[in-house]
Order: C-alpha cells, then structure tokens, then sequence
C-alpha cells in the first residue's frame, strides 16, 4: 500500500466515525473505541480535522460514511499540508478523559463536530518555552522523539500539533536530532530563515541580526521565513548564513567547532581577536572591551570553556603581550603589557 493510499484508508476511517457521531450512533463502547483510535496514531487526529472541514464545507461525505472521491480529489485533501494547518494559542495540558457528550442530530451539525474539534486539540497540542542561563547546556526530548541540544543563552518556543512541528528560535543555539515525520513537517524559525527538516541533525544559531544553520546529517532546505521560497537545500558539513534580510551563504562548516559549542567549548582556529570578542559575548554574555582595537589583530586558536573567561584570558595573555583586569560592572579590559 503506498502512502497516497494508507492516507485515503484513515481518512475514510475518519470519515466513517464522523457519520456515526452525526447519526448518535455512539453508546460508551463506542467512544471508548473511538478514542483508541484517535490515540494510536497522530494522523488519526489531523484526518479528524481534515474531514471536518471538508465535510461542513462541501458535503464530501456520503449517507454511508464514506468520503465521495470526486470531492476528494477536487479538495485534493492530505494529512498535513501548511494551508490547512489550524491557528491555536493555548499551553499544552493533559486533562483527564471524560465521557463526551454526544448531541443528538437535532442538535445540529456544526455543535456536534465543535464538540468534537475541541476534545481532539485538547490533548493533541502541546507548547513549552525553554529559556538557558549563560553557561547551561540542556538536552531536551520532544513529545515526537526529537531531541533538542540547547546553548547557553538560549531562548526558544516549541509547538507540537497532529499537523506539524514549529520551532521558534528567538536567540542563542540549539542542535536538533529530528524524528522524521513525512505528515507532520519539523520547521525552526530563526530571523528572516525557516529551516525544514528532510531527515536530519542540524544546529541553527541566532545571535541579534545573524543566523546561521549547519547541517551535520541528512538534508534540510532552507526557506524564506515570510514566503515559503526555498533558497538553498543543504548537504552535510554545509553551512547557511544570513545577516537581517541580506543574502543567504553557503560555505563549508567547520564540524569540529559545532560539536565544541555542543559541548560547551569555544573552539578557534587562528581567529582574530576582534571575532573572537562579539562571540564571548554571544555565548556568556560576557563583554570584553579592548582597549586598543590594534589588539583585535591578535590571531586565537585553541579550545576553552564557555564558564571559565578568566582561563581563557590567562591563556591568552601567556601567548601574547597583554594583561587583562575585570572592571566593577563584570566586564573584561584588555590591554597591552608595557
């Protein structure tokens, strides 16, 4: 059976359930089954929804249950698609299961499938902000078995609904090992970017203006956050950047410094000084002030951790003629050695 077909068998599943709660055709065995079936598999829910609407719209069901396959076509209707993805702010909450009250037929249609509608979503979305402090490194598991490595500095809002998975990354870095689901898309937004998961492992980062995306397995399309446009498709060890709305850019990534930000560490590679500050401060939250910018011509290289900046200045300052000092505010001064 190909995917087209197994997605029109839940549909005419859906179809056929919606027929008999319209009927009254329900008893308590009957909502027990129906709620098993609506819980053994996240299409169940979106095919719910699906056939809903299609069914208050067009009438696309017949006397029999069965979705009418002129309509279907025409409707060309699908388990996940980005324009019938449905519009809901509420915070996830489990609540106990409760008998529903079935309305009769007299009760109308339309008050029957809201009842109906509402029930789903209940327990079917969850959302959660997850916010890190300078120097943590969370790793977090998704409801779908996506697990989510978090940065220092971090700030992201997660939504997870039977029609698709979305990722708002407001600052800070986070890797993300997708569970691939085709009906239900995986999307992070950050800045002007959307990346989309095509079965992957990849980092987004998000530091004022400036994005960036890695892709470390599989493949990923990266997409114009307003339109859809997909600007680039990703192969591994690639990387995407973007400052504000300018142009997206592709270079090699250099894996090793993503599996050290990871891990909590700066890596440099024979870095200037004057790159090496704005990222300190992107991944602390700790300013570094030179004072003279000449020093910014210093070249870095080496590992150090993200917590300790009193032994990376202390290295540095043993390669090189500098001294350093921490003013009242917590800042860092670098200065030359006289």
């Amino acid at each position: 059976m190909t995917s087209t077909d197994n997605d029109q068998a839940i549909l005419e599943a859906a179809a056929a359930w919606l027929r008999r709660i319209h009927q009254g055709g329900l008893d308590p065995d009957g909502q027990r089954d129906l709620r098993a079936w609506l819980v053994a598999d996240t299409r169940h829910v979106a095919a719910m929804d699906l056939v809903t609407r299609a069914w208050t719209t067009s009438g696309a069901i017949d006397d029999k249950g069965t979705l009418r396959p002129d309509l279907t076509r025409a409707r060309g209707l699908r388990l996940a698609d980005d324009r019938t993805r449905p519009h809901r702010t509420t915070r996830w909450r489990a609540p106990p299961w409760r008998p529903i009250t079935w309305m009769p037929p007299a009760a109308g249609l339309a008050t029957t499938l809201a009842v109906v509608l509402v029930w789903l979503w209940n327990g079917a979305v969850s959302e959660a902000d997850y916010v890190t402090a300078a120097h943590d490194h969370t790793q977090v598991t998704l409801s779908d078995g996506t697990v989510m490595r978090l940065g220092g500095l971090t700030h992201l809002h997660v939504r997870i609904d039977p029609l698709g998975r979305r990722v708002d990354l407001a600052q800070g870095e986070a890797e993300f090992q997708v569970t691939h689901e085709v009906l239900r898309p995986f999307h992070v937004l950050a800045g002007a970017l959307e990346v989309r998961d095509l079965g992957t492992r990849f980092t987004v980062s998000a530091h004022g203006p400036q994005v960036r995306a890695v892709l470390l397995e599989g493949a990923a399309e990266i997409r114009d956050r307003d339109t859809g446009q997909v600007l680039v498709s990703l192969v591994p060890g690639q990387q995407a950047d973007q400052d504000g709305r300018g142009p997206v850019r592709l270079s090699k990534a250099n894996v090793a410094q993503v599996a050290a930000r990871q891990d909590g560490r700066m890596l440099f590679d024979d870095v200037p000084l004057a790159q090496v500050v704005p990222e300190v401060a992107a991944r602390t939250g700790i300013v570094l002030r030179l004072d003279d910018p000449a020093l910014g011509a210093i070249r870095v290289s080496g590992s150090y951790r993200v917590d300790d900046i009193a032994g990376f200045l202390a290295a540095l300052a043993r390669l090189h003629p500098i001294t350093w000092r921490q003013d009242a505010n917590g800042d860092y001064r670098i200065a030359r050695r006289r």
